[in-house]
């Protein structure tokens, strides 16, 4: 969906397709949601401390049209005390996609020794057609050209509490890419860019975060608020020398009828010259919905975004959600006047009540630009 002009001239036909996956995606998961709600049960009465879920995938976004697969996912605590810790889980997951993209997913999200340490990595192979529209906030659609890639990341994060919900630690970060199509008459082609023949990015640093929100999946109340620095380097065998720093702060308030307003500011910092695909992108799921993921792409980024969220019945509910951001080259050059904005509607579908697990189908609207997701979970 390349904007709103579109969308209508196809007005149909879209919604049509998208009630179509939305049924299909609550009947694949149908079996899950049994599973969960028996699991809810036997915990009461035989205090289990984990399981197993062997389920299908089926989810839509602008950047990869229908997608199907299948998942993993094993979840647990550590403590005995398991009502009042976080769990710890393990994704596993296979996906290919209606553009012919292929992921391969592993997600350990541990927290160890009753929440002393909390460590997280992402472990992935993706082969990914894309879109390129330039580099700046100022690009336009004429301007957009494909390209493929295939990439190997590692990234690992182990932290430790110090205080009260405030951990401290190290982060690593590691990526090998290679761009194996490009457009003949595109930017990417001329090898111009930083980026556009591939390469490996390597990184370590540190992160501080704040968390006192009283569930990780869907929050109701409390505040999360994460800094981090990451440092670039050839010493770490990386190709690009640069510099990220990244701030996420979120916060959430429940007011009447367990009706919740959250509300997120993240601004991401980078130094130096790293490749285009490590740039700062607007867009996505999870961040400024309404526009294709690096639709715009700088260096630095600000996005303000906030969402209300009200159940309403047998597990469904609505969502409201609105947000302004924007891409500059330095910080200076940010100017309000110019920010671009994102707006939409959601419905929700809870699919684990002791958890929080939601499924949502979101529309976001742009300046120019639209997009329809369904996933799994929130979005901050």
């Amino acid at each position: 969906m390349r904007g709103i002009i579109s969308l209508k001239n196809k007005s149909t036909r879209t919604f049509v397709q998208i009630l179509f996956y939305s049924f299909f995606l609550l009947s694949n998961f149908l079996y899950c949601t049994t599973l969960l709600g028996k699991e809810g049960e036997q915990d009461k009465v035989k205090q289990k401390k984990s399981s197993f879920i062997l389920l299908p995938i089926l989810f839509y976004t602008p950047e990869t049209k229908i997608a199907g697969g299948l998942g993993c996912l094993y979840y647990f605590r550590t403590s005995d005390h398991k009502v009042k810790t976080r769990p710890s889980s393990i994704w596993m997951g296979l996906i290919y996609t209606q553009k012919k993209q292929f992921f391969i997913d592993f997600y350990p999200d541990l927290y160890l020794k009753k929440e002393v340490y909390h460590l997280t990595g992402n472990f992935s192979f993706r082969k990914f057609p894309d879109k390129f529209f330039g580099i700046g906030n100022n690009t336009t659609e004429d301007m957009e050209e494909h390209y493929t890639s295939q990439a190997f990341n590692l990234a690992l994060c182990l932290q430790k509490k110090v205080r009260s919900k405030l951990y401290v630690g190290l982060q690593y970060e590691f990526e090998h890419s290679k761009i194996i199509k490009v457009e003949n008459n595109g930017q990417l082609v001329k090898g111009e860019i930083e980026g556009s023949k591939g390469g490996t990015t390597s990184g370590m640093g540190a992160v501080i975060n704040w968390d006192d929100r009283d569930s990780i999946i869907y929050p109701t109340r409390g505040i999360f608020c994460q800094l981090s620095a990451n440092l670039f380097n050839q010493a770490l065998g990386s190709d690009y020398n640069y510099n990220k720093f990244n701030l996420d702060f979120r916060q959430y308030s429940t007011l009447f009828f367990s009706h919740v307003l959250a509300s997120q500011g993240y601004i991401n910092i980078i130094t130096g010259n790293p490749p285009f695909q490590k740039l700062s992108l607007l867009g996505g799921q999870n961040i400024f919905r309404g526009y294709y993921q690096g639709r715009y792409r700088d260096k630095n980024m600000i996005v303000f975004q906030t969402e209300y969220r009200m159940p309403i019945m047998w597990g469904f509910g609505l969502v409201g959600f609105v947000g302004i951001g924007d891409v500059a080259d330095k910080m200076s050059n940010f100017k309000f006047g110019n920010f671009k904005y994102s707006i939409g509607l959601g419905i929700r579908y809870q699919i684990s009540r002791e958890e929080g697990t939601n499924l949502r189908l979101d529309f976001g609207f742009g300046k120019k630009s639209s997009g329809v997701y369904i996933t799994l979970n929130e979005a901050f």
